[in-house]
């Protein structure tokens, strides 16, 4: 437990990495289902890759960065980058349900332009609870989570073909809602920003509703007991005040990543 302990604060400095923009599509699932393990048989995922992302939610450009993979997992505790620090309450292997502790995703006005005036949305301790189920080859996901920047929703389901004893494919869709306050703090424009964009943005009060909608697809690869790889694309489209914010240039975004991973 003293290493585990030792651990925790890199695990949650590591998650920062991915709390700008979108998520790296794959990871989390493919973690998942990769370090369940039976209770107190501690595992370790450690790895590395890179991904394509929107610069932020409705940006036209995409960028690349670095996506780093570091998880422990014992079948009920776990932490690491891809899914925060949590518990997981259930002993079935088939079904998973428990709290956890996320960061809610920051945005740094110097990654494009079209942010000049809006000022940086800080990061934000995310607390909410999740609820996945798989049945044969169909799976469920659900989350909730809520912080200072708001709270959303977030549900999933899809189909996990078994492609050969190394390659495993997933494919499925998602859907994401935001209540108004999370809306506001990434899609709104308050009178002092559209006057500091300089006359480019105007003034827009974002409301609840569904963020996004997306379909993603999965394809992971094992080299060995140990070794492993992940390769992901997402393709996501904004509705609802997301859609029509100011500061969307583009409704559709596409991001794709690939991480090479090992199993201790």
């Amino acid at each position: 437990m003293k290493k585990i302990n030792l651990l925790l604060p890199l695990l949650f400095t590591s998650s920062l990495a991915f709390a700008e923009g979108s998520g790296i599509p794959g990871t989390e699932d493919e973690v998942t289902a990769t370090t369940q393990t039976a209770s107190d048989d501690w595992k370790v995922t450690l790895g590395g890759g890179l991904a394509s992302v929107p610069r932020y939610e409705g940006a036209s450009k995409n960028r690349l960065r670095l996506a780093p993979l570091l998880e422990v997992d014992n079948g009920q505790f776990f932490a690491g980058t891809s899914r925060g620090i949590g518990y997981n309450f259930s002993e079935n292997k088939d079904v998973k349900y428990g709290l956890r502790l996320t960061l809610a995703p920051h945005r740094n006005q110097n990654v494009d332009a079209r942010l000049n005036g809006m000022g940086n949305v800080s990061n934000a301790a995310e607390a909410g609870a999740f609820l996945n189920a798989k049945f044969t080859n169909c799976y469920v996901t659900s989350a909730f989570a809520a912080s200072s920047n708001g709270s959303r929703v977030e549900l999933g389901g899809g189909y996990e073909l078994r492609l050969s004893t190394e390659d495993k494919l997933r494919a499925g869709v998602e859907v994401n809602w935001a209540d108004g306050k999370y809306m506001q703090t990434y899609f709104g424009v308050n009178a002092a920003q559209a006057a500091a964009s300089g006359g480019v943005l105007t003034a827009y009060t974002a409301t609840s509703g569904v963020k996004d909608t997306a379909l993603k697809l999965n394809w992971m690869h094992s080299y060995s007991k140990e070794w492993f790889s992940n390769a992901g694309v997402s393709a996501k489209q904004l509705s609802g005040s997301a859609k029509n914010s100011p500061l969307t240039v583009k409704n559709s975004a596409n991001s794709a990543s690939f991480v090479v991973g090992y199993h201790f």
